[in-house]
């Protein structure tokens, strides 16, 4: 089971840089090239410049590791003196269709011994489409940082990590920083050895599934080894441990977005006979429902009871909705912890039987776009741009758990965790010849 430990994070210097939110950033991997030059213009020492550096070749990730030695030499950059872990606070307004909520994610920062998922510990849970990156490999290899962290969940159904680390931080935070987004960023550092011991205790017995960073994850495996110096005994390196977010699976701020999928490049005809093909598995109606505001609340209504879709193609007035029948045959689909999911029968029972869109079409990524938003999937839809929009319901955080810990994974894109952690908050700077701290 997971070895939680405390470290010293490397830190942006707030008495240097006290504007914490000009020198953080979003995960690399959602930064467009557009965003990218806005950060680096934002500010000189904003970690996008570390994350996603410039440079020819494989020089740019030497211009990383000299351009973190300066930021540490010259204390923009600093490791905290005591080993500790770090409890972190998203705070953020979000409308997913029924007006503006407001919603606090807690969790907590902490390093973690590293194994691969084949040993059950860190569970994925969905479909990746190719194994670690070669950028962050070699990024990770020439800096000996990791400057971002893997998002995962735990289940913990009485709060007790996150009793400890409130009783551990009844006072300011260390951090706190808005965003241009408006998400509030807080950041207390926990170096009570007691409250450390106690988190650690708790998370002992868990598993933990990654809930965002697969990639970097199976990259953080990956780089273990050829960090960690000869004759070093593996879990005695810094090496062999990477950082981690740790949020409860039962968190009331955990706020899961949909992954409306949307089908192109399909023969003229290949939806035509839809209706009647999905016959055998769903109740087919079809509604005025146009809008988004129309089709979100009818989705969500339809989704409290069973599996429901809403089908949108360009030129047609009418939503055509599929609601799962009662007595379908799901038995293509697995176990029932696979055919209660909505991904699971969109994918199994209509995208691969029906429209041909199976694994190989995934891998290479044809046929399917996703989007998160719904008005934006409608508006493709309007404008041709895609042939048909399967919207959907968001996938709910302890189905996807039930999933994993009975040893599946769901197809790609299944999750969107809303929001991304920030960049630069928290890192764990290497160094392979010593052993954690903490």
């Amino acid at each position: 089971m997971p070895r939680i430990a405390a470290f010293r994070a490397l830190r942006f210097n707030v008495s240097r840089l006290p504007e914490t939110a000009r020198v953080i950033a979003p995960p690399y991997d959602v930064i467009s090239t557009e965003q990218r030059a806005v950060l680096e213009a934002q500010h000189e020492r904003n970690i996008v410049h570390l994350d996603l550096p410039r440079g020819e070749g494989d020089a740019k990730y030497d211009n990383a590791r000299a351009m973190l030695d300066a930021w540490m030499a010259e204390g923009s950059l600093r490791e905290d003196s005591e080993p500790a872990i770090y409890r972190y606070e998203q705070t953020f307004t979000f409308d997913t269709g029924s007006g503006p909520r407001t919603y606090t994610r807690k969790g907590f920062f902490a390093l973690i011994l590293l194994s691969p998922t084949s040993d059950r510990v860190v569970l994925p849970h969905e479909h990746t489409l190719s194994g670690p990156k070669v950028d962050r490999f070699k990024l990770i290899k020439s800096t000996e940082a990791h400057f971002s962290e893997i998002f995962v969940l735990y289940r913990d159904p009485r709060g007790e990590a996150e009793a400890i680390l409130e009783r551990a931080t009844s006072r300011a935070p260390d951090v706190d920083a808005t965003t241009p987004d408006g998400c509030r960023h807080r950041l207390w550092v926990v170096t009570d050895k007691a409250a450390i011991a106690g988190v650690a205790s708790v998370m002992a017995p868990k598993q933990v599934m990654i809930a965002d960073g697969h990639h970097r994850y199976e990259t953080m495996v990956a780089i273990r080894d050829a960090l960690r110096p000869a004759g070093v005994a593996p879990g005695q390196s810094q090496a062999d441990f990477g950082p981690m977010f740790f949020a409860r699976a039962e968190d009331p701020g955990l706020l899961v977005l949909p992954t409306h999928r949307m089908v192109h490049g399909l023969a003229g005809s290949a939806l035509d006979a839809l209706a009647d093909r999905c016959q055998p598995w769903f109740e087919v109606e079809t509604g005025n429902e146009s809008d988004a505001a129309a089709i979100g609340e009818r989705l969500r209504r339809a989704g409290e009871t069973t599996v429901a879709f809403a089908v949108r193609r360009p030129k047609q007035e009418r939503t055509m909705w599929l609601r799962l029948r009662k007595d379908a045959d799901l038995t293509k689909l697995g176990p029932p912890t696979l055919g209660c999911l909505d991904v699971s029968v969109l994918h199994g029972l209509i995208l691969d039987p029906i429209l041909g869109i199976g694994a190989e079409a995934m891998a290479k990524q044809q046929n399917l776009t996703y989007s998160h938003d719904l008005r934006e999937t409608l508006e493709r839809v309007t404008s041709g741009k895609v042939q048909a929009a399967f919207i959907m319901n968001a996938t709910k955080t302890n189905q996807v758990l039930d999933a994993c810990e009975a040893g599946f994974v769901l197809p790609q894109k299944s999750t969107y965790f809303q929001p991304k952690l920030a960049t630069g908050l928290v890192m764990q700077k290497i160094r392979p010849s010593q052993p954690i701290e903490g």
